[in-house]
């Protein structure tokens, strides 16, 4: 890791709030050091940036590269991306001379991803958002069910018998997004069990080894996503074993019945993800 270099990382922005998941990455690349400009669909990056590094997020289509990408960079980066949430045949692939020619790939986000793109090479297969263990401790608190609200529902949703609702919108409070997403670091770290229909919190609960179940998304069922399927592939479950969850009981019954698939996220893995860092 050249820790003087710059990296230019491209993420997605819920301008003007932050999304959880991107704000993690933001954060965990500070505990790094390294020294970033952030570009996203908001943002995008400018012509002849050289190079651009994508973490998390289903950035790894073709959707992205020819809108944001294309001939601006010579170099792209890959360190955990997945390809997005639904790959459609004939649009989302990336075609085979960006694929061999610009991308360097250290880490992708599931085996669904690396077999989409028929990858043979022994590519470690993560997420950055794993790293949230190993860099942000918090003293034991009492334990509470949270529920954490994906950031695109925008009618806000009450599950009975849950201690704490959160969302994963985060907000500006006294210049820093800080405020709101350590909140949600806490909660997950001190959490009897996770309710959420996002990607990253269950990944930042799996990271913490607290118990997390999928709930219902406005007009989606997460649990039969591309995205989610790769992700949990990634831990150890099979697409069989997700189902959408209702409450605090039900979520740990679920959780309990599969949680002996799951791969633990050890030091030596963590290590791993780092040692990755593709820049």
């Amino acid at each position: 890791m050249n820790n003087n270099k710059i990296v230019n990382v491209f993420l997605f922005r819920a301008a003007p709030y932050e999304n959880f998941g991107e704000y993690l990455c933001k954060k965990i690349l500070d505990e790094m050091n390294v020294k970033c400009k952030h570009y996203s669909q908001a943002n995008p990056p400018p012509n002849n940036i050289g190079h651009i590094m994508t973490g998390i997020g289903g950035f790894l289509n073709n959707n992205i590269y020819s809108s944001f990408f294309g001939d601006r960079i010579n170099k792209w980066y890959v360190w955990g991306s997945g390809v997005e949430c639904q790959p459609i045949l004939g649009q989302t692939e990336l075609p085979d001379k960006v694929l061999k020619e610009k991308c360097v790939i250290s880490m992708l986000r599931g085996p669904m991803t690396k077999d989409y793109y028929n990858i043979k090479d022994d590519i470690l297969l993560a997420d950055p958002g794993y790293l949230a263990s190993y860099f942000f401790k918090f003293p034991k608190e009492e334990k509470k069910s949270i529920f954490i609200q994906f950031y695109y529902d925008k009618i806000p949703t009450v599950i009975p018998d849950v201690d704490v609702h959160l969302t994963t919108l985060l907000k500006p409070k006294q210049g820093t997004f800080d405020l709101d997403f350590f909140e949600i670091l806490k909660n997950i770290s001190n959490a009897s069990i996770v309710l959420t229909g996002s990607m990253h919190v269950a990944i930042t609960a799996h990271s913490y080894g607290v118990p997390w179940a999928i709930v219902a998304k406005e007009h989606v069922d997460a649990s039969k996503e591309w995205k989610w399927q790769d992700t949990t592939a990634c831990m150890g479950l099979d697409k069989e074993d997700l189902k959408i969850c209702t409450g605090p009981e039900d979520g740990l019954i679920w959780y309990n019945n599969v949680k002996d698939k799951f791969k633990p996220v050890t030091k030596e893995y963590q290590e791993k993800i780092i040692g990755a860092f593709p820049c």
